[in-house]
């Protein structure tokens, strides 16, 4: 890239200079033309490059989840007591935190309860948004496995290629919206997990939408 704009600064300056030795109004307006395209085509290349650093961004979260699904499936991470994230103690969390004050609880399974409202009139996302957000993920034991807020910055996802309970659960809310959403393993990472997450797991997410994009 550094490259191309340094050549296209040596036409441009080529063309400048060209101006003291021409006399005819016809090269006059070739040389004109010439620097017209130059200052275009350096326009288009700085474009561009915004485009592919945004593109990069955009890339990074599905990246990082196809790079989970080559690695082990449902190994847990070190830290995880397996003994406390037994079928029966999933089931035993699910009951007990629906009848928990402020919980809504959907025909899917999916329960959250709202910890901020945002403003009034804020964007709800589809399915096929791109969303900003700011978000933690732990195991019903409390133990966490992911988190965006050691970064000090959101993370922006293409809602479609997150879980099942991410996809139903966003678009209820609206920028500026805290949630904590408990997602059931049919709704997260299924039968045989992924990555460092086991498979069967109720997964406990705090989610603040930041910023939708449609």
């Amino acid at each position: 890239m550094e490259r191309i704009l340094s050549i296209l600064a040596i036409v441009i300056a080529i063309g400048i200079g060209a101006y003291g030795y021409v006399v005819t109004d016809r090269q006059r307006g070739e040389i004109a033309t010439l620097n017209q395209k130059v200052e275009t085509l350096t326009k288009t290349v700085g474009e561009n490059q915004k485009a592919l650093v945004s593109l990069s961004q955009e890339l990074a979260p599905i990246l990082q989840m196809i790079r989970e699904q080559a690695g082990a499936h449902g190994a847990p991470p070190p830290n995880v007591d397996m003994s406390k994230l037994t079928d029966e103690a999933n089931t035993a969390y699910l009951e007990k935190y629906a009848t928990e004050d402020g919980v809504t609880k959907r025909p899917s399974g999916l329960m959250y309860r709202v910890i901020t409202n945002g403003p009034e009139g804020g964007k709800q996302p589809t399915p096929e948004s791109v969303v900003t957000i700011n978000y933690s993920g732990a195991f019903i034991d409390g133990t966490e496995f992911d988190s965006s807020y050691p970064s000090g910055a959101p993370v922006t996802f293409p809602l479609a290629q997150l879980i099942p309970g991410w996809v139903e659960a966003l678009p209820l809310m609206k920028e500026g919206d805290a949630w904590e959403v408990v997602v059931p393993f049919t709704l997260g990472y299924g039968e045989k997990g992924r990555g460092s997450i086991p498979g069967r797991q109720t997964l406990v997410f705090k989610i603040e939408l930041v910023k939708v994009e449609s």
